[in-house]
């Protein structure tokens, strides 16, 4: 059975454009909630920083180990009801980690959250290429991964302005409530679709897979490109902390809002996918995230923001192409989205450690080295992409 074929003039596609949206919105608020937070739980519970970023990293390394089993588990139960479902389990944990009386269970329930976040990981970008026009697949795909963005900025800055007022317990009790209100509202307006479509049809059919290597190299955009971009974000969070800048923690909150600039070129890079091609956009979108890296090189508050401004617009411009490319290109998308998702927090994982290494090492300099190295390896495998499109 085909699928709804969204396209601008489809009476759904407005509708379907918002879910979307407010999707990546719901999910990515629900996943930083505890990020601002990080100092005031750890100084409760007596934990010193590393152990402190286990509540972050209990929900990626949820989503890491749980997106490729739970792929098959959304393609039995259809993409928008593995949404709904990943919304509730993370709604849970959100909610448990506000209550959670010792540090066990509030790691635990952060865990528990990724394992929601990876249903809807896996599902989001499968449901846009059962349901969108083949032509249209980017731009749809594009806005999810700007939602993405925004709702990354949204979670950590509501958390630390609602702990302004409240405990951190409050603070995020309610951006949960906030973030899975979003969600709900998103599948409200998310419409009716088909139980079994072409997409899904087409993985269950024998063959050759000729974009076998373009999803790889995809996945190696994803990955590498997230290990440079949180590398950079992390270790400038220590580089602003001491000389000659010395800056507090609410200065550091306010710099994620030059994710910002990524959700404008998420949102439309899809356009460019059609009008010209991956290679041809990709290879400006690395090229502008290594200028961002290079402008940081400055020493001055002004540069480091707007270098960052910079290298989110073309870091997310490459995961909105890399991560629609993925998941389009495939005859499972969900299997691709997860295997995807699996590369982009592993990268995650990795970047942090190896950009902070070059830190500990070389201070600023070899940081941005390092990055730039590692936005040279995603550029090498996103320009050589040239996909093969296959049959609706």
């Amino acid at each position: 059975m085909p699928g709804l074929e969204l396209e601008p003039g489809h009476p759904q596609y407005r509708r379907s454009l918002l879910g979307l949206f407010l999707i990546g919105v719901s999910t990515f608020g629900l996943m930083y909630t505890v990020q601002p937070l990080l100092p005031t739980i750890g100084d409760q519970f007596g934990r010193n920083a590393a152990e402190a970023a286990w509540l972050l990293s209990a929900t990626t390394l949820g989503i890491a180990v749980s997106v490729i089993p739970l792929s098959r588990v959304a393609r039995r139960l259809g993409w928008a009801r593995s949404m709904q479902l990943g919304l509730l389990i993370a709604a849970v944990g959100g909610f448990g980690s506000g209550v959670a009386p010792g540090w066990e269970l509030l790691v635990g329930a952060r865990g528990l959250m990724g394992v929601g976040l990876g249903f809807i990981l896996v599902s989001a970008m499968a449901w846009v290429a059962d349901q969108a026009a083949s032509w249209s697949f980017a731009t749809i795909g594009g806005l999810y991964i700007s939602g993405t963005t925004m709702g990354g900025v949204l979670g950590r800055l509501s958390s630390g302005m609602f702990a302004e007022f409240h405990e951190w317990h409050g603070a995020i009790l309610i951006t949960t409530a906030l973030a899975a209100g979003t969600g709900v509202l998103a599948h409200l307006l998310l419409p009716a679709t088909p139980r079994t479509t072409g997409r899904a049809a087409a993985g269950q059919t024998a063959g050759p897979d000729p974009n076998r290597w373009l999803r790889l190299r995809m996945f190696l955009v994803g990955g590498f490109g997230m290990a440079a971009f949180v590398g950079v974000y992390n270790v400038t969070t220590y580089r602003v902390a001491g000389e000659p800048f010395g800056l507090g923690p609410g200065f550091t909150g306010l710099i994620f809002l030059t994710y910002l600039s990524g959700t404008l070129t998420s949102a439309v890079v899809g356009r460019w996918v059609q009008r010209w091609s991956i290679a041809r956009v990709m290879l400006p979108a690395v090229v502008v995230a290594a200028l961002g890296i290079a402008i940081t090189l400055i020493d001055s508050v002004w540069a480091i923001v707007g270098g960052l401004l910079v290298l989110s617009a073309g870091f997310f411009a490459m995961h909105a192409v890399a991560n629609a490319a993925a998941a389009r290109y495939s005859p499972a998308p969900s299997t691709s989205s997860a295997v995807y998702s699996l590369a982009y927090y592993l990268g995650s994982s990795v970047g942090g450690i190896v950009v902070g290494l070059a830190w500990d090492a070389g201070g600023w300099p070899a940081s941005a080295l390092v990055a730039v190295g590692l936005l040279a390896l995603a550029g090498v495998a996103g320009t050589t992409a040239k996909p093969v499109v296959l049959a609706r």
